[in-house]
């Protein structure tokens, strides 16, 4: 009877130590899974906070580049809408009827005006990237009846020399110089310059005013 109490006693100590055993190796496994799910979590967390800091730095970048672009493509616009400007006063200087008898040679006013109206396409050539296809086209179109008083005024002077010589000679479309000089003055003073008025609204569109 006593070595049947020793092995019962045995058996119900050993089936305590199997179940501390055992109790231990869940608490362990327990507690290294939530280990590591929290350290998964963790991970999770940094990757997605490094990540929302890549984009804002990205975001902060292409700001940065958008700001830039929209400065220098302002600031372009500002000098074409200028040299618009200017051209129309060196058109109006070429054009007015304020001038003496030495009008009909004098080279200084055409030279200034052809020589802005050269500047002006360069600029806008130079910088056909900042603009659409249509506005550049509009542009030139402009620029093109810029150009279109310069070669009247010429040829407003080339018909004055046979207006002074006393032949009386009358050109096929029936203009004689005075007739040409006074249609390009009032063209500058109406279309010209309602053609640049015109190019203001579309630039102050472009520019957010």
């Amino acid at each position: 009877m006593e070595i049947i109490e020793e092995i019962i006693k045995f058996s119900i100590g050993g089936l305590t130590i199997t179940g501390i055993i055992v109790y231990l190796g869940k608490l362990i496994l327990t507690k290294s899974s939530d280990m590591l799910i929290e350290n998964y979590r963790n991970q999770l967390a940094i990757s997605k906070a490094e990540h929302q800091n890549q984009l804002e730095i990205l975001k902060t970048e292409h700001q940065i580049r958008f700001s830039k672009l929209h400065s220098e493509r302002g600031e372009i616009i500002k000098e074409i809408y200028q040299d618009f400007y200017d051209l129309e006063q060196k058109l109006e200087n070429m054009t007015t009827l304020f001038q003496g008898p030495e009008w009909k040679i004098d080279k200084k006013r055409d030279d200034e005006a052809t020589e802005m109206y050269r500047q002006t396409c360069d600029r806008l050539e130079r910088n056909r990237i900042y603009f659409t296809e249509e506005l550049c086209s509009q542009l030139a179109s402009a620029l093109e009846q810029y150009n279109n008083i310069i070669r009247q005024m010429l040829k407003a002077k080339n018909h004055a020399k046979y207006d002074s010589d006393g032949s009386g000679r009358r050109f096929p479309e029936g203009q004689g110089s005075m007739d040409l000089w006074k249609d390009a003055e009032e063209k500058t003073k109406n279309e010209i310059m309602n053609l640049r008025l015109e190019l203001a609204n579309v630039f102050r569109g472009l520019i957010g005013v």
